[in-house]
This record gives C-alpha cells, sequence and structure tokens, in this order.
C-alpha cells in the first residue's frame, strides 16, 4: 500500500509542478511572505533599537537626579519594558494591543502602557497584513485553490472509474492525492521559511523557529487533507472550491471573531474604574479581618513604640515615617496581589474559554501555538509583568530603607539627604524571558487540538474513500 500511495503521490506531484498555477501563485505568495518577514525582522529590530535607547535614557535620568529625599527621588519612578523576542516579528500576538512598558512607582502597582495599537493606522477590520496572517490564512487559500479539483477532475475526466478498474483501492488514491498536494506547496514556500529560520536561528530562536516550523506543517498537512476530503465528497470542481472557501472564510474570520464576542460576553473582566475602586476600598477599609487603614496603622504605631521602648514616634533611633510607609506598604502590594492575580485568574479563564470555543476552526489553536512560541501569548505577558513587580518591591524598599536608616524620629518630606551616587547603586531591571519549555507547557492543549483536528481529517479522508464512486 506504501508502494502504491508512493507512486499515485509522484504521479500527482509532477501534474502539478507542471500546473501554472502552483508556480504563477506560490511564487508570488512566497514573495509576497518574504517581504512581510523582512519587514517584521525590521520592525522588531527598529523597537529593540527604541527600546534599549528608551532605557539608557530612563536609567541614565534616575542615576542623575541630584540631591533630594530618598522617598522623593522613588517617586521619580522607572520604566521596565518587555523586550521583544525574534519570533515576535511573525506573530506580536497580544503584544500589539498591551502596553509595552510598566511605570513602577511606590505605592501602587500599575498596568502596561504605550500599546503599539494606540499609534497604528486604521485597519477595515480584516486582521493585519503581516507574517503570521499570510502563513496562517494565504498559505491554507493556495492550498484550497491548488486541491479543490483534485478528485472533482477524476470524475470530470472520466479516469476514475479506469483507475477503479484497475483495482486501485479509493483510500489509496486519496492520500497519494494529500500527500501530493501537501508536498507541492512545501516545495514553493520552503525556501522563504528556511531563510526566515535561519534568520531567527541567527537571533536566538532557533528552537523555537524549528518548533514553529513543525506546527506548520502539522497546519498545511491539515489544510491539505481537507481540501481533499472536500473534493472527494463534491461532484464538481466548482462546488468543491465553493464549498472550501466558506470553510476557510469560516476558519479565518468568521468562527474566531464569533468566539472572542461570546467569550467577551459571558466572562467579562472588570473595567479599569471596578478594578482600581476595589484596589482603593480594601486600601481603605480593609481585607476581611485587618480592620481599616487608620485602625491598622495605629496598631502599627503602637507595637513600635513598645517594641522600641519609646513614648513617641520623634524618640525613635530610626525614620519613623519611612518605617511606616515600609508598613503600609506591605499591605498595599499584598491588596494589589490579591486583586492582579484575580484579574490573571479572569483573564486565564477567558482564554480557556476561547481556546474550546474557537476550538472548531485549527486557525485559532494555530495562532495560539505561534504566539506561545513567540512570547507574546498571555502566559509570557504575566511572567514579565510578575517579574517587573517583584523588581518595583526590590527597587521601592530599598529606598525607603535608605531612608529610614539615615534619619531619627520623625524628620522632614523636604530634607535632603540622597545623591547621585546612591541612586546609581540601585540594581538595573533586568528581564529574563522563559525558555522554550516555559511556552510548550502553556500551549500543551492547543498542541492538542491541531493534531487531533489532522488525526480527524485524515481519518474523514479515509472514511470518504467508502463513498467514492465514479
Amino acid at each position: 500500500m506504501i508502494a502504491a500511495i508512493t507512486a499515485i503521490a509522484t504521479k500527482e506531484l509532477r501534474a502539478l509542478l507542471r500546473d501554472g498555477r502552483l508556480w504563477g501563485l506560490g511564487t508570488l505568495l512566497a514573495l509576497l511572505l518574504l517581504a512581510v518577514l523582512a519587514a517584521g525582522a525590521h520592525q522588531r529590530q527598529q523597537a529593540e533599537q527604541e527600546r534599549r535607547a528608551v532605557e539608557t535614557t530612563a536609567r541614565q535620568q534616575w542615576d542623575h537626579q541630584g540631591d533630594r529625599n530618598p522617598h522623593r527621588a522613588a517617586h521619580f519612578g522607572l520604566y521596565a519594558f518587555k523586550p521583544r523576542s525574534a519570533l515576535s516579528g511573525v506573530d506580536a500576538g497580544i503584544d500589539a494591543q498591551a502596553g509595552q512598558a510598566l511605570w513602577l512607582e511606590p505605592h501602587r502597582r500599575n498596568l502596561a502602557m504605550f500599546a503599539p495599537a494606540a499609534d497604528a493606522a486604521p485597519s477595515i477590520g480584516l486582521g493585519d497584513f503581516n507574517p503570521a496572517f499570510v502563513l496562517y490564512a494565504l498559505v491554507p487559500l493556495l492550498v484550497l485553490v491548488l486541491g479543490h479539483g483534485s478528485v472533482t477532475q477524476e470524475h470530470e475526466l472520466g479516469t476514475l472509474r479506469m483507475l477503479q478498474a484497475c483495482g486501485l483501492p479509493a483510500s489509496t488514491l486519496l492520500l497519494g492525492k494529500w500527500l501530493a498536494l501537501g508536498i507541492g506547496v512545501l516545495l514553493v514556500l520552503l525556501p522563504v521559511l528556511l531563510a526566515g529560520g535561519w534568520l531567527l536561528a541567527a537571533d536566538q530562536g532557533a528552537l523555537q523557529a524549528g518548533l514553529l516550523l513543525l506546527a506548520l506543517l502539522l497546519y498545511y498537512a491539515l489544510w491539505a487533507a481537507i481540501t481533499v476530503l472536500v473534493s472527494a465528497l463534491s461532484r464538481s470542481s466548482r462546488a468543491a472550491l465553493l464549498v472550501l472557501l466558506a470553510l476557510w472564510v469560516g476558519a479565518v474570520f468568521i468562527v474566531p471573531r464569533l468566539a472572542a464576542s461570546s467569550v467577551a460576553q459571558r466572562a467579562a473582566l472588570p473595567t479599569g474604574e471596578q478594578f482600581w475602586s476595589r484596589i482603593h476600598h480594601d486600601m481603605e477599609h480593609g481585607l476581611p479581618g485587618d480592620g481599616s487603614a487608620a485602625q491598622r496603622l495605629q496598631a502599627f504605631d503602637a507595637q513600635l513604640l513598645a517594641h522600641n521602648g519609646v513614648a513617641r514616634l520623634e524618640d525613635l533611633p530610626f525614620g519613623a515615617n519611612a518605617r511606616r510607609r515600609l508598613f503600609r506598604d506591605a499591605y498595599a502590594t499584598r491588596v494589589h496581589a490579591l486583586h492582579f492575580a484575580q484579574l490573571w485568574e479572569d483573564q486565564l479563564a477567558q482564554q480557556r474559554r476561547l481556546r474550546w470555543t474557537g476550538a472548531v476552526t485549527p486557525y485559532a489553536a494555530m495562532r495560539a501555538i505561534s504566539s506561545a512560541l513567540a512570547g507574546t501569548d498571555l502566559a509570557h505577558r504575566r511572567h514579565f509583568e510578575e517579574a517587573a513587580e517583584q523588581y518595583r518591591q526590590q527597587y521601592t524598599t530599598l529606598m525607603d530603607e535608605w531612608d529610614m536608616n539615615a534619619t531619627r524620629g520623625v524628620t522632614s518630606f523636604e530634607s535632603r539627604y540622597g545623591g547621585n551616587a546612591q541612586w546609581q547603586t540601585m540594581p538595573q531591571w533586568r528581564y529574563a524571558a522563559p525558555g522554550v519549555e516555559f511556552a510548550l507547557r502553556n500551549s500543551v492543549a492547543d498542541w492538542g487540538i491541531l493534531s487531533a483536528w489532522l488525526v480527524l481529517a485524515l481519518a474523514a479522508l479515509c472514511w470518504s474513500a467508502r463513498r467514492l464512486t465514479p
């Protein structure tokens, strides 16, 4: 059977390679893909240069604040920028809509700002024209245009009866056509895919690029199987083409948008006003059993005085205001952590709903795998923001500890007892993105959905062989 499938695939591949549509449309799409890959890589490099320049400028401003109160210096604040991975030029994921920088300041944890979408030009709502759109939407369109008549032509030319009369099993014929269609499209696109992979490998993205190529092979093999399946179940090439175009439009445009709209309504996130008002409420009135802000501070002052054996804050052997700020900020950090964790859980719940709602199309699973490998999915966003929050806590605590150790009792807020030498000792922000195992762990369900789609499509293809009649 394998030999027969190979023979059919070889024969079909020769016919496909002689077909001007493969080289015409395929070459055009390959050049288009090469152009958008180059543009994406250039945009990513330019963004990284801008990020490094802004980081350097912001750090220099921090290092040269001059003489001032350490707490005032802390309020000058620092920025944490999310670096772009090598594959982000292929799939920007949620980074295209989310902020790229976090403003780090005392007392408060902020949301990311400076989203690229805010500066983007208006679109007509069909999706951004980028490498991801070409790879995951236009290449499948090429597959179905080339393969919609792979089986119906055998009906129309009358060769199917001859093949069956020769004893050729229908399943062998369909699998051979599926294999030839996938290989034919891959031959045209492979040089561009390898060139893009080489560029990514040179930018320390070799493993991610290899995994993305594997996912693309599964994805294109799936679309080839769907194309041959529809062609086998159709009575004419025109009918097959219309059905495949309808499936493509639904899979790429309609279903993802309907799924996103449905999930947004059924699992809505809190508005910004609701989110911050809840934090403010818990800060002022306290978490269950903790008492109000005034009560908590009163109890802390009493404990502080008793522990140090003094009657007044002015008599403490360290800065009382700074020590009280450390207490209040620790509570603020706890409150913020609870609410941000709940926000992340709500977003992850949305993602899970969206994954299974959009599982009716392989396009959603492919995009999820791609954004995970590119480091532009929700899991990588959370990893970055949690790391930035740890740095914020580190630097604000250090500044208040400097303030506390440099003063005694109650010191005027305007007093200046810090300088550039002190600011420059603050450790610089360094973000280490998680490895490829992190991406695989957070996209394992999407790999499973894509693989299940391929298995089901091949099973349906073999089933359709029973119904294949001249």
